[in-house]
């Protein structure tokens, strides 16, 4: 689609590419993110998003169970949570919602404020925006009061500490920048169009190497350096950073886990199934993007996501009349001011 000329600038959104931090190995250190955090810092981002569920998604499919199977899959502790939140407040989740939207409108929030505001961020099944709030607070005041009872203050202190990208990144960033809270774009109800589990596995074993391409085990991906590096020491953070949003990164991704399956007649249908779901889900993603930066026209968006997931996101978002895509390697290759290397 051709771009318009447009009456106020092009909303901005990077989609910052990562592995699974919780997948890094033992030594890895959350400190060893604050040259990427400083970076991102500067690019001062108005709304980040993460690739966990939105609370709206985790609600629909535990209300769906029955067709979407269970939601505690992909979200048991966030639901456990909000069941006990809602049940403290006597609010349902779009209620907690309504009220949690409210009371982030208002200026220079209490203390006690802040706490309300996390327990009905955790009651609207969104724990990253209450641990938000809580790094928001000095650390003397993150108790249990005001509307969030002790037991759930201390799972949302354990939610502000992760050590994944949701945490260590987006809602360390967020409270950073002063924001709210953060907004949930990942996306599960696509999961009712994968092919059946059995069927595709066996059809992944009729098919040479391609367990080897699923698992980057190429001649291709051997040859980058970084692909080996598992951010194991300080000093790979950054590499694995920049080669996990490179352009080279999401081809050769791309080719390996989604496009051999399109080419291959032993995969047949339910390659094809498969590469629909992945399709559907990214496309779920880039329209949560979409609505969130609906009100901030010329506004900064980011999400922080699976690396995989980036060209994809990327290529629907291009589609889109007003939204321009900010290169994250000029971000990180920037030799920003004050920010360690």
């Amino acid at each position: 689609m051709a771009k318009h000329t447009l009456a106020i600038a092009p909303t901005k959104v990077m989609i910052f590419g990562l592995g699974h931090l919780d997948s890094a190995p033992a030594t890895f250190q959350v400190a060893w993110l604050e040259p990427v955090l400083c970076r991102l810092r500067t690019y001062k981002p108005d709304l980040i998003l993460t690739e966990a569920l939105s609370g709206e998604q985790v609600m629909a499919l535990e209300a769906y169970a029955a067709y979407h199977g269970d939601a505690g899959k992909y979200a048991g502790p966030t639901l456990q949570m909000a069941k006990a939140a809602q049940a403290d407040l006597q609010l349902t989740a779009a209620q907690a919602l309504v009220q949690a939207n409210t009371l982030c409108t208002k200026d220079a929030l209490t203390a006690a404020e802040r706490r309300r505001l996390a327990g009905l961020f955790v009651a609207a099944a969104e724990p990253l925006s209450a641990a938000v709030q809580w790094l928001r607070l000095p650390a003397a005041e993150r108790i249990g009061a005001d509307g969030i009872s002790p037991s759930l203050a201390k799972q949302v202190n354990l939610w502000a500490t992760l050590r994944n990208e949701m945490s260590s990144i987006a809602a360390r960033l967020a409270a950073d920048l002063g924001l709210e809270r953060v907004y949930g774009a990942g996306d599960h109800l696509s999961d009712v169009a994968q092919p059946d589990f059995a069927a595709f596995k066996a059809a992944v074993a009729t098919e040479p190497n391609q367990v080897d391409l699923f698992n980057h085990n190429t001649p291709a991906f051997h040859a980058v350096p970084e692909e080996a590096m598992k951010m194991a020491t300080a000093a790979e953070v950054m590499p694995v950073m920049k080669w996990k949003n490179s352009p080279r990164f999401a081809a050769l991704d791309a080719e390996a886990q989604w496009l051999s399956m399109l080419r291959s007649e032993k995969l047949g249908r339910v390659g094809r199934q498969r590469v629909a779901a992945w399709e559907a889900q990214n496309l779920r993603m880039a329209v949560t993007i979409r609505e969130a930066t609906a009100s901030m026209a010329g506004g900064k968006a980011l999400l922080i996501v699976g690396a995989a997931h980036k060209p994809f996101i990327e290529a629907y978002l291009r589609t889109f009349t007003d939204i321009e895509i900010v290169s994250v390697p000029a971000l990180l290759e920037a030799k920003a001011t004050d920010c360690p290397e």
